[in-house]
């Protein structure tokens, strides 16, 4: 599938973002899972990951912790890793989204930009679709409610790490408004290279 920009046709590109701690993928399964789905979905084919070159690239930083970032559309367009050191996000914006579609883990990411010029002094937004809590510009969201933990059914995009949590109880997903929440004793943010990131507050 092509996107039709000024005359021109652009190839559809996605990403998967793998977390290598001390030379071992992290989700290995989830991520090929996805990306399996993500080439089918939009190509109508059979494809995946490159398991072996990821392993063989993984066991190439046996120590620390890296981000593996794949490049992909029918075929891999490129594998790299580098050094990964998070960001310190500790306030999120709330802004409303409009009509944004993050389905799939797109290259590009425009309309995610667009939201975040609206963070202000924040250090990332906080993304409401319908009236409902979805994600943040790159993380799915975890609210703490009586010693339980949540994630928005409303999210953008299924990552991971959420898909993960789910998978293993330690999260349960449930519809979460703006109004909800001043409910919420904690907040923490999640990707496949974030466990748990605390966020200590939400301007609305």
């Amino acid at each position: 599938m092509c996107r039709i920009l000024d005359g021109k046709t652009e190839q559809m590109n996605f990403i998967e973002s793998i977390k290598i701690t001390d030379g071992v993928p992290q989700n290995l399964e989830l991520h090929a899972g996805r990306a399996s789905r993500t080439i089918y979905d939009h190509f109508g084919i059979r494809g995946g990951l490159p398991l072996q070159e990821i392993l063989h690239e993984a066991r190439r930083h046996p120590q620390g912790l890296y981000k593996m970032r794949i490049l992909y559309s029918k075929e891999i367009i490129s594998i790299n890793c580098e050094e990964y050191r998070p960001r310190n996000v500790r306030s999120l914006k709330l802004v409303d989204g409009g009509n944004i579609e993050y389905s799939y883990k797109y290259e590009e990411r425009s309309s995610l930009n667009r939201l975040l010029e609206q963070k202000g002094e924040c250090d990332d937004i906080l993304i409401v679709k319908n009236g409902l809590i979805t994600d943040t510009s790159y993380s799915n969201i975890v609210f703490g409610m009586g010693g339980k933990l949540f994630t928005p059914s409303s999210f953008l995009l299924n990552g991971v790490k959420r898909e993960f949590l789910l998978k293993s109880g330690i999260i349960t997903q449930t519809e979460i408004s703006p109004s909800d929440i001043a409910s919420c004793d904690s907040i923490f943010m999640i990707n496949s290279m974030l466990d748990m990131h605390p966020v200590e507050r939400i301007l609305f």
